[in-house]
């Protein structure tokens, strides 16, 4: 396991910089009106995803994603698959408040709906990481 988080780990961080650019979220900064915003490449997501699989219990998947989020650069569409792989809604939740941080693209986090279970547990997401927001 310790091997497992060690390849991964080092696998987000040397990748980093092959990140696929996607529209950034900071506004224009003379590129037409549009920036880049850096997500997963599709060999972070697959060895992230492998990981997860390989989990047992979700606290450990926990750690890993959180782990990942640091290190990594993820989109919403990417930490939706990550929380697809908990077994509650209560670990997902707990998962996306912490990556809301991390996000590079927060503004689509309204797209996690259909992540969870429950409804009442989404609108305690966005509540949690926008406040103001309204049910």
């Amino acid at each position: 396991m310790k091997r497992v988080l060690l390849v991964l780990m080092m696998a987000l961080v040397t990748m980093s910089g092959m990140a696929q650019h996607h529209h950034d979220r900071h506004g224009d900064r003379g590129h037409g009106g549009r920036h880049h915003i850096e997500c997963a490449t599709r060999e972070q997501m697959a060895m992230t995803m492998q990981v997860l699989e390989q989990q047992s219990f979700d606290d450990k998947r926990l750690e890993i994603c959180k782990l990942c989020v640091t290190l990594g650069h993820f989109c919403t569409e990417d930490l939706a698959r990550m929380a697809a792989k908990f077994s509650f809604d209560d670990n997902r939740l707990q998962f996306l408040i912490y990556a809301y941080d991390y996000c590079e693209d927060p503004e689509n986090y309204y797209a996690l709906r259909d992540a969870f279970t429950f409804r009442s547990n989404f609108d305690t997401l966005m509540e949690t990481v926008l406040p103001g927001y309204r049910r």
